[in-house]
């Protein structure tokens, strides 16, 4: 019997469950039957210029734990070559051997402790209690006063803080003198992670997908990493109660959710619904009362139309031109940066600066009141509507809390504390943010610094993921604003300029990262030395614009780019 069947879907639970507890942190036991490491990242995979995507280290598609990805190569690429086998790397840990070892190598992830669902009805039969009591006191939602069972709404936290949660079912067991090897096994600590070759990906999922998906069984383990590492963190810090009961709710649930995904993999349903269709008008905010204070006079946002045309933004007025340069309109400002197009209709679904610098503290709750925050600009008549049309895209990427990005709906207000709250996006760290879009609406790309991914706005599956590290090379193909220009970026990671996301027909991305370097997110094309203010891909993206300083540059986005055209920056001040 495999350790993933005896720890998973014991049949002896207790028997089995006492197997899994002796051997599984034994080094002792054989390969296939005990934790080759404990997983304590949450990062999944790191990608390089050319590189692939490769598992990060501590994650739980790890190297170090459950083998190499590449025949007879170690992570770091010290140990290459059957030469080496059996050998581990000194430097990244890696034993050097087959990919083969992933089918069956073994990790571990520590928690505070949970009540396996298997050990529910006999801890609840030793205790003469129901099931669904131990549940609820293993994930804090009841406790136990004396021998009565009472909910957690009840309870004083900080008296009987030691009477709920799995250690307290532990300590009920012994007080009844129950089986010691009941006893034993009742709050599981070490909790084994099965190996990769048993977590399914998924493929296929969509026409821009470029990684196969790591998939939902993947993406709950991860949850549960993060939400352990967490709880043992609050644990040394002795929080108040109700902060460590909070936690262990939120571990026990996603160890349940583990053991039955694990038991029976989901299938590769899209992670987020269809979105609700809009049943009575949305009414969208109006154009802003004022111009914030010191939010300047630079470009803030450029928008290819179509191949012909670009949309120019500045905090004070926009302005529709021809590649040329040419001036067809002038638009009043929204306040909102255009980030998708739909026909001949602007979606403007980004504020520069924060939304309510643009209204006066009494103007801008009614202005918000029953409103979304997005613009709709019609390029034909050249207006601000002031509904959202029906057939436009329904959802939106907008925080919560500035460090939860989640998915919304045109017609919600995430903000609302009356509302549930959808999960945050797992990309990024304290501040993700939505990095750049497709012209379409389509495609996002997310997260923040080194952790970002393109996600399928209409299903929530990620495309690419994770986007290739955007380091700065002195030897990276350059492309100069002129041949007499100094470097701006002659190392490091630079300084973090504007981003944008485009795709071509064939549904290939393209990247321009916020070092200047422009990518297919897999390997470097090329970087543009110069500070940009805003930047866009053409619809085929076989060229980029940018705004830098006071002009518009467009330059061919190739092996071999080029600068293609350049001009003024429309201004205001400039067309009186």
């Amino acid at each position: 019997m495999s350790l993933r069947d005896r720890f998973f879907s014991p049949s002896d639970v207790v028997a089995d469950l006492q197997w899994v507890r002796t051997n599984l942190l034994d080094p002792a036991a054989s390969e296939d039957m005990r934790s080759h490491g404990r997983v304590t990242s949450i990062e999944l995979m790191r990608r390089w210029s050319g590189s692939g995507r490769r598992p990060a280290r501590d994650g739980i598609f790890c190297q170090r734990i459950f083998g190499p990805v590449s025949p007879f190569c170690c992570a770091c690429g010290a140990l290459c070559g059957e030469e080496h086998a059996g050998e581990s790397c000194e430097k990244c840990g890696v034993l050097c051997s087959t990919p083969a070892l992933r089918e069956r190598r073994y990790g571990h992830v520590l928690v505070a402790g949970v009540v396996h669902p298997a050990v529910v009805p006999i801890v609840a039969d030793a205790l003469g209690l129901l099931a669904d009591q131990v549940r609820a006191i293993a994930r804090c939602e009841a406790w136990f006063d004396g021998d009565t069972v009472r909910p957690a709404e009840e309870m004083d936290t900080h008296e009987n803080a030691d009477a709920t949660g799995p250690a307290a079912l532990e300590a009920a067991l012994i007080r009844k003198g129950a089986d010691p090897a009941l006893v034993a096994v009742a709050v599981t600590r070490a909790i084994p992670l099965p190996p990769p070759g048993m977590r399914p990906f998924f493929g296929d999922l969509g026409p821009a997908m470029v990684d196969p998906w790591i998939g939902p069984l993947n993406e709950a383990w991860r949850s549960l990493v993060l939400a352990a590492q967490s709880q043992l963190k609050l644990v040394e810090l002795s929080p108040p109660p109700i902060v460590l009961m909070n936690q262990q709710h939120t571990v026990q649930e996603l160890f349940e959710v583990v053991v039955q995904a694990t038991v029976s993999p989901p299938a590769a349903t899209r992670p987020w619904p269809e979105p609700e269709p809009i049943s009575s008008p949305v009414l969208l905010m109006g154009a802003p009362s004022r111009l914030p204070e010191d939010v300047g006079t630079e470009v803030v946002g450029l928008f290819f139309v179509d191949d012909e045309r670009l949309f120019v933004q500045r905090p004070h007025g926009s302005w529709l031109v021809t590649t040329g340069g040419d001036v067809l309109a002038h638009v009043p400002s929204c306040g909102r940066i255009a980030t998708s197009i739909h026909g001949s209709r602007l979606r403007m679904a980004e504020w520069i600066r924060n939304e309510w610098d643009w209204f006066e503290q009494d103007e801008y709750w009614d202005a918000k009141s029953g409103r979304a925050s997005v613009a709709v600009l019609d390029l034909d008549t050249k207006e601000y509507l002031d509904t959202y049309p029906a057939d436009m895209p329904l959802r939106l990427l907008e925080h919560a809390e500035p460090e939860d990005l989640v998915v919304g709906h045109v017609a919600e207000d995430v903000s609302q504390p009356a509302r549930p709250r959808p999960a945050p996006l797992r990309w990024g760290w304290d501040r993700p943010a939505v990095l750049a879009t497709t012209r379409d609406g389509r495609y996002a790309w997310v997260g923040e610094e080194d952790d970002t991914a393109v996600l399928d706005l209409d299903t929530g599956i990620p495309q690419l993921d994770p986007v290739m590290q955007s380091w700065v090379d002195a030897e990276d193909p350059v492309v100069r604003m002129s041949p007499e220009a100094p470097d701006v970026r002659d190392g490091g990671d630079g300084e973090e300029t504007a981003t944008a996301l485009g795709s071509t027909p064939q549904n290939r991305f393209r990247f321009l990262h916020g070092t200047g370097v422009v990518s297919d997110g897999e390997k470097l094309w090329f970087r543009i030395d110069t500070m940009i203010l805003a930047a866009a891909f053409s619809p085929a993206a076989d060229r980029i614009a940018i705004a830098t300083d006071e002009e518009i540059v467009i330059i061919s986005v190739s092996h071999e780019p080029a600068i293609i055209g350049r001009f003024a920056a429309p201004d205001a001040a400039r067309q009186t």
